[in-house]
């Protein structure tokens, strides 16, 4: 099934049933496709989704002083808005501009014991709903990656594996209604880094896919996550799937919020092409090489397009 703009629509009610072999089929194609689709029925509270929603607006709508107490810091955790991109104290990464949209971010679940999040720059009022909402996110995307697995002919836990003791980053893209013709805030082109991407932004439209040179601009499905294969993913499959550029923007019609869930390979895991999809006639088409020291280059110099899919891409 899909959506009217084409993108896939994959409905995951059966994914730990007899439906799993039906489901991973259509998780191959879209990802090889298009490096986006819908999913419906993946098992994450709607009423959380909805209050974790309220409680990143009414955050947003604070006075700006008082947002400034969160402010993004040396370790890219954080708030972040135009109108204090000048200023001195405000960490600045790959993907902030001067138009970028506002946001908060934060590393809000760690797989590794030994290094836990520093919740503590999380806004009370915030912490308890976005720790449920990771705990949940989570969950589900581990069951995409499994499914995800099995249809690169792995066993279910391969890439999970791979990944390491995964960290969870959560972030909330905040964008008000555009005003005289010109957006508040915007999020340029890119792909991204980590393995795979959910994104709930629900009714109201902003996000664009770059598909066959060309912006199609996505349209919302009711209730669904919009999932993201990252850059990770196309170099460990050994580009069989693939991540895709995307960009976003505001509303002339209403505000518009967006919460996105990274799931990150540990720091000290090594992202190349699986052994088990490469043969003689299947060679390497990309290097490996250290996720934590290649995303910090990229989060340092910007990112462009697919930089780290074209950073470990072997020429020839």
């Amino acid at each position: 099934m899909s959506s009217e703009d084409g993108v896939p629509v994959i409905d995951l009610a059966d994914i730990q049933g007899p439906g799993l072999e039906r489901i991973c089929e259509q998780i191959a194609k879209a990802s090889e496709e298009w490096g986006f689709f819908h999913i419906v029925n993946h098992g994450v509270d709607l009423d959380l989704i909805r209050r974790t929603q309220k409680a990143y607006i009414d955050f947003f709508h604070l006075p700006t002083q008082e947002k400034r107490k969160y402010m993004m810091t040396a370790d890219f955790e954080g708030w972040s808005s135009p109108e204090v991109y000048n200023d001195p104290d405000l960490m600045k990464f790959g993907l902030t501009t001067a138009k970028t949209c506002e946001f908060m971010y934060h590393v809000a679940l760690s797989r590794d014991p030994n290094q836990q999040p520093a919740l503590s720059t999380i806004p009370p009022a915030l912490r308890p709903m976005v720790l449920e909402f990771a705990k949940e996110v989570t969950a589900a995307q581990e069951r995409v990656l499994a499914a995800m697995s099995v249809a690169l002919g792995l066993d279910a836990s391969a890439l999970q594996n791979r990944f390491g003791p995964a960290d969870v980053g959560i972030r909330a893209n905040y964008y008000p209604l555009k005003r005289e013709g010109k957006t508040v805030g915007e999020l340029p082109a890119h792909s991204d880094l980590p393995a795979i991407v959910f994104l709930f932004a629900d009714k109201v439209p902003g996000l664009e896919i770059r598909k066959d040179e060309r912006w199609v601009r996505v349209k919302p499905v009711a209730d669904a996550f919009v999932v993201n294969v990252a850059d990770c993913l196309e170099v460990l499959s050994n580009g069989r799937f693939r991540s895709a550029e995307h960009r976003g923007a505001g509303s002339e019609a209403e505000e518009r919020i967006s919460m996105v869930s990274f799931y990150m390979p540990s720091k000290a895991a090594t992202i190349g092409p699986m052994d088990e999809l490469l043969d003689e006639t299947h060679p390497a088409r990309f290097r490996s090489a250290n996720f934590g020291q290649m995303g910090l280059e990229l989060l340092s110099t910007g990112l462009k397009g697919k930089g780290f899919v074209e950073a470990l891409r072997i020429e020839g």
